[in-house]
């Protein structure tokens, strides 16, 4: 029955654009050593008559001309022999080359979600190849008809291992690659090509992104990225992620030693050590969303054995040596971060992430522009921050139609004008409820500029405050559910939980104050037990009526008392530097913003198998602020 419920919300998930595209269509040589690719002098002639992949059959429909993969032998066989099912839309009129954006759908849709039957200026097939663009949509490997059902790998060879290896950069990375790359040797597409995606699609865009000209190998190795037959050299020109990540291993299992509001970049490996806290919720949602496609027989193929990761971390503390290695995995070959900085940094970028989104918050955009200015490269990005996105985002069309003309500008600008896109960061503030109107806007040059100034607190020197593994109260986890509780604006009642460290870290004000930025915890956390956590919540309390909204929140892994065998009566001390997930937030005046530390919160945070008690003193907190 949880997996038929899990099925279920799923499907109302995808009726509601969470995870798919829906209402876009609506509104050898490691390292970054290889240079940059670029078009050869001569190109083959395109076909008098288009005729994508040699066996797509075309024809004019809603202004454009649309070219129909329908499953069997229209299917085409990727870099191993996988059969993919494609569209390839085309402008009205032309022979070619044209530019080309690839379209990469969310986690278990298809090739459809970026299809449309209009030109609405959206970031779908029709809309761009009525302005010029050539269209690739396909549905990636493991899903629908390219081997996702049974039906489609009935009576074929190439489906056996068709199973999706979880946007794998030698999978469906490399497959993105092949399919514009026979594009390329057919004289239908320019060589430097572009790429869009929405949350499962975003993730292998970045990766894209910062692969640029090279392709990764089965065996992780990287080589010059040409076309398939004819070798043209290929490139990344330009990608818009949508709902991405950056590391898939801190977005589902975070530790909170990722830091990145204070302008400095945590190395990769602080992802990882010590292990962090399942998103249970959502992780348990993805996988059954993952089982609607093609999965790897446990124990078949390491490198994409999902069914045995999923048990491995579902299961909880102590984390073995082997399940960190699947951490590992998700990091190094199935995230952008796992991929050697190129010369020159990433292709142009846009990417979107949602303030209110709990599975990929905007700290994994953050830690993407983070890695670009500690390896000192200045790469074309802009960012955009507004509550849109996963669960809680509020998604609402005014929000979506303006990021998407922003990242449709930007697409244009490089691709057709080769002019230079406009860059840095623009914010629309959260508000409760949404706001049908587009909702306050900031714009700067970096992250840190979107601040004025900044509002911090520090405990007592003698106040010690001790949260516990049992303390909290249940209802309020409940609620604060984001993969099965929808509603983020939904103010529950003000009074602390038992076991649960409370701190008003900022007073009523006269006047109105946005928060900006993730809120900084710095404090001294002695720890007696055995796989402890910290979950942090920032409230905006309203006195008057007792009830209080949620506005941030985090969780933090301490690095003592983590290791297999751990005594439960151990006992530590450690500094602990943490943030909890960025918002941009009004506190109206007569609130008071308050910090909760508590033991656990699931079923959005897992809660640890160990027991612990944590007592903590000299707390210090601070957030940006900006006039509201």
């Amino acid at each position: 029955m949880e997996v038929v419920r899990a099925l279920r919300r799923v499907a109302s998930l995808f009726a509601a654009g969470l995870l798919a595209p829906v209402l876009l269509t609506a509104c050898s040589h490691a390292g970054g050593d290889l240079p940059q690719a670029a078009p050869v002098a001569t190109e083959p002639a395109p076909p008098l008559v288009p005729h994508p992949f040699g066996r797509l059959a075309c024809h004019h429909e809603h202004g454009v001309r649309f070219c129909p993969g329908n499953g069997g032998s229209t299917r085409v066989p990727s870099f191993d022999g996988v059969p993919l099912d494609a569209d390839v839309t085309l402008p009205a009129a032309g022979r070619g080359p044209f530019p080309l954006i690839v379209m990469l759908h969310g986690l278990a849709a298809n090739k459809t979600e970026f299809e449309s039957t209009r030109d609405d200026h959206g970031i779908d097939n029709v809309s761009f190849a009525a302005a010029g663009w050539a269209v690739l949509t396909y549905t990636a490997r493991g899903f629908g008809d390219s081997c996702g059902t049974a039906a489609s790998r009935r009576h074929t060879p190439g489906c056996a291992r068709g199973w999706l290896h979880l946007a794998d950069q030698r999978y469906e990375a490399r497959d993105t690659e092949y399919l514009a790359g026979l594009l390329v040797d057919e004289g239908l597409v320019k060589p430097a090509i572009a790429v869009a995606g929405v949350s499962y699609g975003a993730g292998q865009a970045l990766e894209l992104a910062v692969l640029k000209n090279r392709v990764r190998l089965g065996n992780g190795r990287f080589v010059r990225w040409t076309s398939p037959h004819d070798h043209v050299p290929m490139s990344i020109g330009a990608v818009y992620a949508e709902w991405g990540w950056d590391d898939l291993a801190t977005a589902l299992v975070p530790n909170g030693h990722l830091l990145v509001g204070s302008g400095g970049y945590s190395p990769a490996r602080a992802d990882l050590v010590p292990p962090g806290v399942e998103k249970q919720s959502w992780d348990s949602l993805l996988y059954a969303a993952s089982t609607t496609g093609y999965l790897a027989p446990p124990g078949t193929e390491r490198s994409a054995d999902l069914t045995t990761w999923e048990r491995a971390i579902s299961a909880g503390e102590p984390y073995s040596r082997t399940d960190l290695g699947y951490l590992r995995q998700l990091q190094e070959f199935h995230s952008a971060i796992g991929v050697p900085m190129p010369a020159g940094g990433p292709a142009p970028t846009v990417m979107e992430n949602g303030w209110t989104d709990t599975l990929f918050p905007v700290s994994e955009a953050l830690h993407f522009s983070e890695r670009e200015r500690a390896d000192h490269v200045q790469a074309r990005l802009l960012q955009i921050f507004d509550d849109v996105g996963h669960g809680w985002a509020g998604n609402q069309p005014s929000e979506l139609s303006i990021q998407n003309a922003d990242a449709t500008a930007f697409l244009d600008d490089v691709m057709l004008a080769h002019r230079r896109p406009l860059t840095g960061v623009i914010a629309l503030a959260t508000t409760c409820p949404p706001s049908r109107e587009p909702a306050s806007r900031a714009s700067s040059p970096t992250f840190a500029g979107l601040a004025e100034g900044t509002v911090s607190f520090r405990s007592s020197p003698a106040s010690v405050k001790t949260v516990t593994s049992s303390g909290g109260t249940a209802a309020v986890a409940a609620s604060l559910d984001p993969a099965y509780h929808s509603t983020y604006c939904d103010p529950l009642p003000a009074a602390p939980g038992p076991g649960t460290a409370s701190y008003a870290v900022l007073g009523p004000r006269a006047r109105p104050v946005t928060l900006v930025g993730p809120y900084r915890v710095s404090a001294s956390l002695a720890v007696t037990g055995d796989d402890a956590e910290l979950v942090a919540r920032l409230w905006d309390v309203d006195p008057a009526t007792g009830r209080r909204q949620l506005v941030e929140a985090g969780v933090y892994r301490p690095a003592f008392g983590q290791a297999p065998g751990a005594s439960p009566a151990a006992r530590g001390t450690v500094r602990a530097s943490f943030e909890l997930s960025a918002n941009m937030w009004t506190l109206v005046p007569g609130h008071r913003l308050v910090l909760e530390l508590l033991g656990k919160s699931p079923p959005w945070f897992r809660p640890s198998n160990g027991t612990f008690a944590i007592s903590v003193s000299h707390l210090v907190g601070s957030i940006g602020v900006r006039p509201a």
